[in-house]
């Protein structure tokens, strides 16, 4: 063979070897797109804390707690719900009591699926001082509160309060990955204030979901 020739022909190996290389990096990166893509929960329970004769909160608080925690799961809903990759469940729609086992129950009923459960609340103290966030977690829940947590402290520009491991009822009962995120201080006259505002509101919701989207 000429020269000329085994020269054409390694030309041709090499190229056809570039070519056997772009087309597996091509397939890797739909293959990571496609991974990132359902690397989130499937379906986010989203539990309001409190409603109807359960106002929220301590005795003597001015500000009743459980409207300010279904507005911030609806706005965490719509978020969520943006598109159709997440199934966003509510424990609760309206100004409803639903009964503690209740919320679990609903929960549990997502077992099996890529699902997690989110409570929303908001704090109450006897010293006015008090303010910042708290996060809460079961068994299951501690990596989801170590995503949302510090998200819902830097969009607030608020104060860490610490993530702690709790018994309340609803994270104890819960089957999923469950968390229970207290938003701020109603009791606290600066941070209810805040509270009070629909804007501020809706950093919470987005802190919180930028959180759970991140969570596999």
């Amino acid at each position: 063979m000429k020269n000329s020739e085994k020269g054409n022909s390694g030309k041709n190996r090499l190229s056809w070897n570039l070519s056997v290389v772009r087309g597996c990096l091509v397939f890797l990166s739909l293959l990571l797109s496609s991974v990132k893509v359902i690397a989130h929960p499937t379906v986010v329970v989203i539990d309001p804390g409190h409603g109807g004769i359960d106002r929220g909160g301590m005795p003597g608080q001015r500000l009743p707690e459980k409207p300010y925690t279904l507005d911030v799961a609806k706005r965490l809903a719509r978020i969520l719900g943006g598109t159709d990759e997440i199934k966003v469940v509510l424990t609760r729609t309206g100004d409803d009591f639903v009964p503690l086992p209740w919320r679990t129950a609903i929960s549990n009923r997502e077992v099996g699926h890529r699902a997690v459960f989110v409570s929303i609340h908001f704090n109450a103290g006897w010293r006015q001082g008090a303010y910042g966030i708290e996060t809460y977690y079961n068994k299951r829940g501690y990596r989801l509160a170590v995503l949302i947590h510090p998200r819902v402290i830097q969009a607030l520009r608020s104060i860490d309060r610490g993530i702690r491991h709790r018994g309340y009822f609803v994270l104890r009962k819960n089957r999923l990955p469950a968390v229970l995120v207290e938003c701020g201080f109603l009791t606290n006259p600066a941070e209810a204030s805040r509270i009070t505002d629909s804007s501020y509101r809706e950093r919470i919701a987005r802190a919180i979901a930028a959180g759970i989207v991140r969570y596999d």
